[in-house]
């Protein structure tokens, strides 16, 4: 096996891998310190979400075993004597010839239970898409969280005001050159975007800083992968680093803006909603941006334009490739 992934981790910890790569995977983590980091961290997401914990124990209901015995001794055959004089059983429901009528029953049933079904299985299958998608945002906070911690202003990382890094997307970059995040992370289970999901790599901020011309562009295009990152805000005609303060409801990441839905709201997830993780560490499933929960707009500033917010408390999250500098004014289409 090569370096564990975190879906093997994630057997790990569930104990559902096989005996060998469960070995395999011990192994790994008694010599790789990282590794074992980020399967601490992924073990604290399980426990909050309760999938470390034991299922409770139900006892049978009372006469259970009794009632199941009157059941089976009811249905059972009369003995009945043939002319020959053997013993055999008889059923005591009469036996009946399988009808048309019989079949368009079954039919009917069956379209009613699969009209029942399937709404319930996709339904189902967006919301554990919705979960897997925060669990996401949840290490990108912890690595968030600890880049700042390594700061002395406690400042998260964010774009630059000019220059190669001058792109909201170099936020995953830093992260992984410090070691605080892997590639995998910035990938959303819900993407509108057709991904080569195992050759996906973030690059390091130095591959950032050789690039130039298209290559630049492309890194600068895909480098936060389907996630969007905090831009920081202006002030005095400069860019600043938002700082950690724990805050409720200032945003620092969430699924990626997209300009092809209104408001700027991200395409992940059908367009039917984003997630988003705030400075205390939080992750909230929004459908309508902003809300009566969130006054402000995550995806513009308070001039509506999509670049750094215009004050400290002006959250506002670019693409991958959006730069910090204002751009292009959103309208809101009344």
């Amino acid at each position: 096996m090569s370096s564990p992934s975190r879906d093997h981790l994630l057997g790990y910890l569930l104990e559902a891998l096989e005996g060998d790569e469960q070995e395999q995977v011990e192994a790994e983590l008694n010599h790789n310190p990282t590794l074992h980091s980020q399967m601490q961290r992924l073990a604290r997401c399980l426990t909050q979400v309760g999938l470390r914990d034991q299922p409770e124990h139900f006892d049978p209901p009372a006469g259970l075993a009794e009632r199941t015995c009157q059941f089976v001794a009811a249905r059972a055959g009369q003995p009945v004597v043939t002319p020959a004089g053997t013993l055999t059983y008889q059923s005591i429901e009469p036996s009946r010839r399988f009808m048309w009528s019989d079949l368009v029953t079954m039919a009917a049933i069956f379209v009613a239970a699969a009209s029942l079904f399937f709404p319930a299985l996709s339904f189902s299958r967006f919301q554990a898409q919705i979960a897997s998608c925060q669990n996401q945002l949840r290490l990108i906070g912890f690595g968030l969280q600890g880049y700042s911690d390594l700061q002395a202003d406690h400042s998260f990382p964010g774009p630059e005001l000019d220059g190669n890094r001058a792109a909201a997307g170099i936020v995953a970059p830093l992260l992984v050159s410090h070691q605080l995040a892997d590639s995998r992370m910035f990938l959303c289970p819900a993407s509108s975007v057709l991904r080569d999901v195992d050759g996906f790599r973030v690059p390091l901020p130095e591959e950032v800083d050789r690039a130039a011309g298209q290559e630049l562009l492309a890194l600068r295009r895909s480098m936060s992968g389907d996630y969007g990152f905090n831009m920081g805000y202006v002030d005095d005609n400069r860019l600043l680093l938002a700082r950690n303060s724990q805050r409720i409801n200032y945003a620092l990441a969430a699924d990626a803006p997209s300009n092809s839905q209104p408001r700027r709201a991200s395409s992940n997830h059908l367009g039917r909603g984003q997630n988003l993780l705030y400075e205390d560490g939080r992750v909230q499933f929004m459908t309508l941006l902003p809300s009566s929960r969130l006054l402000d707009d995550p995806y513009h500033n308070r001039d509506g334009f999509v670049a750094a917010g215009v004050d400290r408390d002006d959250a506002v999250l670019g693409a991958s490739a959006d730069p910090p500098l204002p751009v292009a004014f959103i309208s809101d289409g009344r």
